[in-house]
């Protein structure tokens, strides 16, 4: 019962924040110190720590978890605060804030994380944290957050001015594009929701934050003229979520759709076909194939999969010129690259497409024109 709970609960709300103009503040919250009547919010907060992402920005958030026997039956609300100060410039302190709707919680003793993300500048930031719930219930935090290129990405050119906080999801906040930039192609993302690890089999946070991080990257630097995205898990042989015309305003559909999936656990249905993945996988790329309006490109985009079985070649369309196959494969905390091609490789290959390992930003950027076919 406690994971079908959990499942329900991890719907109630998004991922990105949003920024909060001062003005609609009360001046009692924007001091973040508990009232002497305070009663204490149980949960445990800590921040998650800058880390270049793929579209050249620090990503930067929370996670807080909650233990949910605190609550019961319907109509909970959680709201989230933060200030976050650039270091020496108190002027540009900026406000974002999260709104979690709550259903109907059960006797559970489930404890619940949540996540918040934006997207830092380099330099060094001071954070003040609060969340309050319904049933007047507090808990303040505060920490120091140090965003700075390591030594691989030190010539890698920044999207975001030193010191400045953005939201997350990049909405409104992309660069121009250059005049020279590619032609608007027809682009299907084919993205697969795991860990960054194979060997985990459980999403983290972190995990989350990249994939979506990287996928919003990935259309604010496209033109594009329509996007069908497909969020898979090669696990459970199984769609997560399906939108044509897809766009940046249906990231957080992504991230509920997301969080409503237990990767961690197989239905025993899958388990009776151990080769499974291979057909399913085979049906989201031959699907592509034969869409009445095709692709130009179809990208496979997220992290390299256990698996290392190869689909046979008959089980797969055959292509000529267009769509054109591409796989993206995110490797973060790649130390030796693997000898052996995972599946997706393979079948990308067998469908005349290329792989291209992503370890850093500058491998992004890279895969990036590949997309735009430079």
């Amino acid at each position: 019962m406690g994971r079908v709970v959990l499942a329900l609960l991890l719907a109630a709300g998004g991922w990105a924040q949003t920024i909060i103009d001062p003005a609609k503040i009360p001046e009692k919250l924007k001091r973040f110190a508990l009232p002497a009547d305070a009663k204490p919010l149980r949960c445990d907060a800590s921040y998650l720590r800058p880390l270049l992402n793929y579209s050249f920005r620090f990503q930067a958030g929370y996670i807080v978890r909650v233990p949910m026997e605190q609550y019961q039956g319907p109509g909970h609300v959680w709201v989230i605060l933060e200030r976050i100060t650039p270091e020496g410039d108190p002027a540009k302190a900026v406000y974002l804030g999260d709104k979690f709707m709550l259903p109907e919680v059960p006797k559970t003793n489930v404890e619940l994380p949540v996540v918040g993300g934006y997207l830092l500048g380099e330099g060094r930031y001071r954070v003040d944290w609060m969340m309050w719930d319904d049933l007047g219930r507090m808990v303040v935090k505060q920490w120091t957050l140090e965003a700075v290129r390591t030594y691989a990405n030190r010539n890698v050119k920044m999207a975001i001015a030193p010191g400045t906080v953005a939201e997350f999801s990049l909405r409104g906040a992309g660069t121009a594009r250059p005049a020279d930039d590619a032609a608007a192609i027809r682009l299907t993302v084919l993205m697969e929701a795991a860990p960054m690890s194979w060997r985990r089999v459980r999403l983290r946070a972190t995990d989350q934050i990249m994939l979506l991080g990287g996928l919003s990257a990935l259309l604010e630097r496209v033109p594009a003229k329509w996007v069908r995205l497909v969020v898979f898990n090669l696990d459970q042989q199984r769609e997560l979520y399906r939108k044509a015309n897809f766009s940046l305003d249906d990231l957080d559909a992504v991230g509920q759709a997301i969080n409503q999936t237990e990767l961690g656990r197989v239905d025993y249905h899958v388990l009776q076909r151990p080769k499974g993945h291979l057909d399913f996988l085979a049906g989201l790329l031959n699907r592509e194939v034969r869409e009445t309006e095709a692709p130009d490109v179809v990208l496979v985009l997220g992290p390299r999969p256990h698996f290392t079985e190869k689909i046979p070649a008959r089980a797969l369309e055959k292509t000529v010129g267009t769509p054109r196959f591409l796989y993206l494969q995110f490797q973060p905390f790649l130390r030796t690259r693997a000898e052996a091609p995972d599946t997706i490789q393979s079948a990308v290959k067998s469908m005349r497409g290329r792989t291209l390992v992503i370890s850093t930003p500058a491998d992004f950027a890279k895969g990036i024109e590949l997309v735009e076919g430079k």
